[in-house]
C-alpha cells in the first residue's frame, strides 16, 4: 500500500507522456496536411496561370488568322450551379471596343434564346444580327458593340458539357469563309476547352 503513491505518480507520468506524444504526433500529421494543402494549391496557381497564357495565345492566333476585331470566351457560371455568364479572356485589335466589360456577370435568363444556342450548336455563323439573333437583349448588345458578322464555336469539357462559347466577330462585313473559320475555331477549341480554367469572380 505504500507503493500504492509512487505507482499512480508513474501511472499519470506514462498516461501525460503518452497525451503528450499523441498531441505531438497528431500536429506533425496537420502541419503535414496543411503543408501538403499549399502545396497543391500552388500547383493549381501556376497551372492555371499556364494555362491562362495558352487561352490567351489560341485567341490571339485566331484573331490574326481570321482578321477578325474581336475574339472572347463567354462563360458559364458559378461552377456546378451556372446561371450566369462572363467574359475573362479577350483578345482584340487596337482601337476595338471591349466586350468584357459588357458581359459580366449577366443573367442567363436575360439573354436565353441566345444561351440556348451558345450551350447547344456546335458552330454557328451569324452574319446578320438584326435578322438571325432572335434574342432582343443580344442582338441589342452586340448592335451596340459594333459587331458586323459573328462566328461562335462552343467549347465542352471531357463529360461534353457545355464550359464556354469562343466568340470571334467582326465590326465590318467581309467575305468569310465558313469551312477555313470553323477549322481555324476547331483548332483553337480542342486546344483551349480541356485546359479553360474556371471563370472566378
Amino acid at each position: 500500500m505504500e507503493n500504492l503513491p509512487a505507482i499512480i505518480s508513474a501511472l499519470g507520468t506514462i498516461i501525460a507522456a503518452y497525451f503528450a506524444y499523441n498531441q505531438y504526433a497528431k500536429n506533425k500529421l496537420t502541419d503535414l496536411k496543411v503543408k501538403r494543402l499549399e502545396e497543391e494549391q500552388a500547383e493549381k496557381q501556376r497551372r492555371r496561370s499556364d494555362n491562362s497564357a495558352i487561352v490567351h495565345g489560341e485567341l490571339w492566333e485566331v484573331l490574326h488568322e481570321l482578321k477578325a476585331d474581336r475574339v472572347y470566351i463567354v462563360q458559364p457560371h458559378p461552377l456546378g450551379n451556372e446561371s450566369l455568364v462572363s467574359i475573362y479572356f479577350e483578345s482584340k485589335r487596337k482601337g476595338v471596343e471591349s466586350m468584357k466589360p459588357k458581359i459580366q456577370k449577366l443573367k442567363m435568363s436575360d439573354i436565353a434564346r441566345f444561351c440556348q444556342l451558345m450551350a447547344s450548336q456546335l458552330f454557328t455563323v451569324i452574319t446578320d444580327i438584326d435578322g438571325q439573333v432572335t434574342d432582343r437583349y443580344a442582338r441589342s448588345l452586340l448592335g451596340a458593340c459594333g459587331t458586323a458578322q459573328v462566328l461562335i464555336k462552343r467549347l465542352s469539357d471531357n463529360q461534353h458539357d457545355w464550359v464556354g462559347s469562343i466568340f470571334c466577330e467582326f465590326t465590318h462585313g467581309r467575305e468569310i469563309d465558313p469551312e477555313s473559320a470553323r477549322a481555324c475555331l476547331h483548332q483553337a477549341a480542342q486546344n483551349i476547352q480541356y485546359i479553360l480554367p474556371p471563370y472566378i469572380d
